[in-house]
């Protein structure tokens, strides 16, 4: 089954740094190796209210998914659609809390938080779903791959500077946020399933970090660093050599045996985002290249 592996095991690491010029640091996250659940967010707002929103978001959603999880183990029910579908209800629940908290309290008005969710289910597949502009992204032997694309306005997706096989994305400065909780009237958040193969390495990270380095130098640092700590703590400097403008978080996950990686001397960064992605369509299971809502 090229690489898919039956019995799931991971490892992972994380690490968040105030950076160069934000403090306190507004930035939070969250690992559960043995559920197999990632998160994290990125406070929005006044920062020690960003601060405040971004650790009960992760608090929060990390006890709404056990709950989700409890109720799908009595309904026998744990795979890839099931959880994709409880992650989103659980994001929508922290939604509406976190508005209602809020309410009537001038000084929290327009504070929310970006998320970015890795959840696996008991089908060999991972569950993401994601709001905002945190990301995650995918190194599958010797392939970098970005697997979400930034909820803002104004992106602009075509305005590259390309040598070789690099690639830079440019963004214009004050871009707005269109969707993360927090938001009235936001939409569901956006989830896919992710196929997992031994030796997988995924990126969970905030704005702090993709904002400051390219992906090209960000899947290298990750090919060429097996120890997840030292490669946390590297994208971390760079970052923060490049400016640090933002606080800066960074989240390993690896899939069982990483050495499988390395099959390649350099990484090769896919332009396509989400090309890995299995879409389970709510009526028929289907392979598309883009999220879906639930």
């Amino acid at each position: 089954m090229n690489g898919r592996v039956s019995s799931i095991r991971f490892s992972a690491y994380g690490q968040s740094d105030v950076g160069n010029v934000c403090e306190p640091n507004a930035d939070a996250f969250t690992i559960s190796e043995q559920l197999g659940l990632f998160i994290v967010s990125d406070g929005i707002g006044e920062r020690k209210a960003g601060a405040l929103i971004s650790a009960m978001m992760i608090q929060a959603l990390h006890l709404q998914i056990r709950a989700e999880r409890l109720a799908r183990k009595i309904e026998s029910s744990l795979s890839s659609a099931a959880v994709s579908e409880g992650l989103v209800r659980a994001i929508g629940f922290v939604n509406d809390m976190l508005l209602d908290k809020t309410k009537g309290i001038p000084e929290l008005k327009g504070v929310g938080a970006t998320v970015v969710v890795a959840y696996y289910a008991e089908d060999g597949l991972m569950a993401l779903a994601h709001l905002g502009n945190s990301r995650a992204y995918l190194l599958r032997h010797g392939y970098f791959e970005r697997l979400t694309s930034d909820h803002i306005s104004d992106k602009i997706l075509c305005q590259t500077e390309q040598t070789g096989n690099q690639q830079k994305e440019k963004y214009p400065s004050g871009h707005t946020l269109t969707r993360h909780v927090g938001k009235e009237e936001c939409v569901s958040a956006d989830v896919a399933s992710l196929p997992l193969e031994a030796g997988d390495r995924i990126l969970l990270c905030t704005e702090g970090l993709t904002s400051m380095i390219k992906d090209r130098e960000i899947g290298t640092i990750l090919w060429e660093t097996e120890n997840r700590k030292s490669a946390c703590q590297l994208l971390i400097a760079r970052a923060k050599k490049e400016g640090g403008i933002d606080n800066i978080t960074v989240l390993i996950v690896d899939v069982e045996d990483i050495r499988q990686r390395r099959r390649r001397k350099r990484i090769i960064v896919r332009r396509k985002i989400g090309r890995s992605f299995l879409i389970l369509d709510k009526n028929q299971n289907s392979k598309e290249d883009l999220f879906s809502s639930f």
